[in-house]
């Protein structure tokens, strides 16, 4: 009894502490920091609600002074999340109203002012739970990008606001928002609330719903739209969005960037520039961004053993991707024939202009190979992934460009005779591990020496996928 009655006596003094109130019928309240500032003088009793909104677990009941202790917990998680110290600049302003239904809007409204920026939030007094979160941290977001902005409002991506939301629930769930007190036959009932739970992994719900809906690819998350976003295909946004989130969180010095990003928003009129010029150390072009996040869906959902390739069709698959399809004139005047050329020739024959599309689309095709690829031959396969893309970042970098005529080998530079050297080991290892059943392969040159520029027509390659 004395432990129930000391332990009810914390919880209390906590709730005085971070937001002035003495009973849950309070119409005004302000927050510890005092940022937020909550007015609920139109809530009629809770009793007139709709009763299908008393009996939802998901919807909570709003009272002033418990939405603003509940604001501030929602602001220290996020900004714990993404690391921001500091003091707020503008206050935000929540007005509470009666609920009408199950869909009541939720509004967010951005004020300019001479001397800065105010936020108000427009709220029905019972709300879902995800919905109440979201808009806090929706505002908070913009609180934060519009402190660099001088005439217009940034634009936070939703890809953000939702991947924040869902990563706040679920890793922590019981912290964010206090439940509302009781009425009893002496004043306000308060009960000692104990959470216990087993630490779970944040992402279990995503990754088990992204195995059964296919996640979303960079572009479908970056401009949602309204299909997107309702009914199961707006879980499966979310789901996604969770999960670019918590990925770029784990990067190395993600929340400096994320931080950085927020701070260029107000600057730009697309997310994507303020994205590239925070993220600079992981990612320089939209290539880059999209082979990252088809490599973290690979890695996150994980291959089914029941979908994989057999080592047959693995080693198959493999050497379609490493050849190259090409239409070839002998002469002027000759009609084209079809032949396969090899990496090697690609790199040793082709200028940069366009080595660039086909070599992207070879490290593509062999990420997307890697989900179904026999675990015989992933080990190869990672090995010509690394090699080739080792080949395109040192000639990204160094503006490596060979001129349209036939190059001697001598000529070469001797990183690309090292990647040369690298792919014919390779194909030698590779070779080794046909399977029987296969048959020999056909050397991509048909036995003549391999194909060269001079006199020959390419017209634009048409790579193959696996």
């Amino acid at each position: 009894m004395k432990v129930n009655f000391a332990i009810a006596s914390c919880v209390l003094w906590c709730a005085i502490a971070n937001a002035q109130f003495a009973a849950p019928d309070v119409a005004s309240a302000r927050s510890l920091s005092g940022q937020f500032v909550v007015n609920g003088s139109r809530l009629p009793s809770a009793a007139t609600a709709p009763p299908q909104l008393l009996t939802n677990a998901n919807y909570i009941e709003l009272e002033p002074s418990l939405v603003a202790v509940s604001c501030e917990r929602i602001k220290q998680a996020l900004w714990a999340e993404l690391d921001v110290s500091g003091q707020w600049s503008a206050k935000i302003h929540l007005t509470l109203r009666a609920a009408q239904g199950e869909d009541d809007p939720v509004t967010i409204i951005s004020d300019r002012y001479p001397r800065g920026w105010g936020y108000r939030l427009d709220l029905p007094q019972f709300v879902e739970r995800k919905r109440f979160v979201r808009a806090m941290v929706q505002t908070l977001l913009q609180e934060r990008a519009n402190r660099h902005a001088s005439g217009r409002s940034a634009e936070i991506p939703f890809w953000l606001t939702e991947g924040l939301t869902r990563h706040l629930q679920d890793a922590r769930a019981g912290e964010l928002i206090l439940p509302t007190p009781r009425l009893g036959g002496r004043g306000v009932d308060i009960s000692p609330v104990m959470i216990e739970e087993r630490r779970r992994d944040p992402l279990e719900s995503a990754r088990q719903r992204l195995r059964e809906h296919p996640p979303l690819s960079l572009e479908e998350l970056s401009w949602p739209t309204e299909e997107t976003l309702s009914g199961e295909a707006g879980e499966v946004f979310g789901c996604s969005a969770q999960l670019f989130v918590t990925e770029l969180l784990r990067l190395k010095g993600g929340r400096d960037c994320l931080r950085a990003m927020l701070d260029e928003l107000a600057g730009c009129f697309n997310w994507q520039t303020a994205f590239f010029r925070a993220f600079p150390r992981h990612f320089t072009r939209q290539l880059d961004l999209e082979k990252w996040w088809d490599l973290q869906l690979v890695h996150f959902i994980g291959r089914d053993p029941r979908q994989l390739w057999t080592v047959e069709d693995s080693w198959r698959k493999l050497d379609q991707i490493l050849r190259t399809s090409v239409e070839v004139r002998r002469a002027t005047n000759d009609l084209p024939a079809h032949a396969d050329i090899s990496l090697q020739a690609v790199i040793r024959e082709w200028d940069s202009v366009r080595q660039a599309p086909v070599l992207n689309s070879k490290l593509r095709d062999l990420e997307l190979a890697r989900l179904r690829i026999a675990p015989e031959l992933a080990g190869l396969l990672d090995d010509y992934h690394q090699v080739l893309a080792n080949f395109m970042r040192h000639r990204d970098q160094a503006g490596l460009v060979l001129p349209v005529v036939k190059v001697s080998q001598p000529r070469l530079k001797p990183f690309t005779r090292e990647i040369l050297k690298q792919l014919d080991d390779l194909d030698t290892k590779r070779l080794a591990l046909r399977p029987q059943s296969n048959p020999p392969a056909s050397d991509p040159t048909g036995g003549r020496p391999p194909l060269t520029l001079q006199n020959t027509h390419f017209p634009a390659p048409r790579p193959r996928n696996p």
